[in-house]
């Protein structure tokens, strides 16, 4: 099964963006901010109501995690929670069901092929985006792995798809170091000893 990866290219990103825009879908544009910004779960997001974001400046996950809203997210769900009581959800239909999964998924991969964008890009892509974004604008693996519950730095590596790349670094160097090794030892048993 392929593996989910995250989106690393920000050109990307912004494809996705002005494509929701394009296709006048603000609620899935607001859903793939929130999650690209915060690292919210899907279940989390769909389940969030109008009381968990009006007047808010932070986004709470769980019950100590915490995560800063933008100025143009925030401008976001103000769009979307127009008219809408504090009990709804967040992210409702037309007959005022919240959203479910399968819509949500159908709505992301539509736009991913219409862009032409990697076919592993999926909902947990969301996740893995703000993870892979935030480790390599902060170079933080603790906080990510405490944010998503990771058990350990090598998890947190392969979520954001930096193993394969850490992995490679990681040869590359030892492969350098034993040449270097080698290679010197060569040189000094090559050279005529003195007497």
């Amino acid at each position: 099964m392929p593996t989910c990866l995250p989106i690393k290219d920000i050109k990307e990103i912004r494809a996705i963006e002005k494509l929701f825009i394009k296709k006048k879908q603000p609620s899935h544009l607001l859903m793939f901010l929130l999650s690209i910004n915060t690292g919210i779960d899907l279940t989390e997001l769909l389940n969030l109501k109008v009381k968990d974001v009006k007047n808010k400046s932070c986004l709470v996950l769980g019950k100590q995690k915490s995560i800063p809203l933008s100025n143009k997210i925030i401008g976001l769900i103000n769009e979307e929670i127009k008219g809408k009581k504090k009990s709804d959800y967040l992210f409702e239909n037309s007959r005022g069901n919240k959203f479910d999964r399968a819509l949500v998924f159908c709505a992301f991969k539509d736009t991913c092929e219409e862009l032409g964008l990697n076919e592993n890009y999926s909902l947990v892509s969301w996740r893995k985006t703000f993870a892979y974004h935030h480790y390599m604008k902060y170079k933080d693996l603790s906080y990510i792995g405490w944010l998503f519950n990771h058990n350990n730095i090598n998890q947190t590596l392969k979520f954001i798809d930096e193993v394969v790349k850490t992995h490679k670094v990681i040869t590359i160097l030892w492969i350098k170091f034993k040449i270097k090794r080698i290679q010197k030892s060569k040189l000094v048993s090559l050279e005529p000893v003195e007497r």
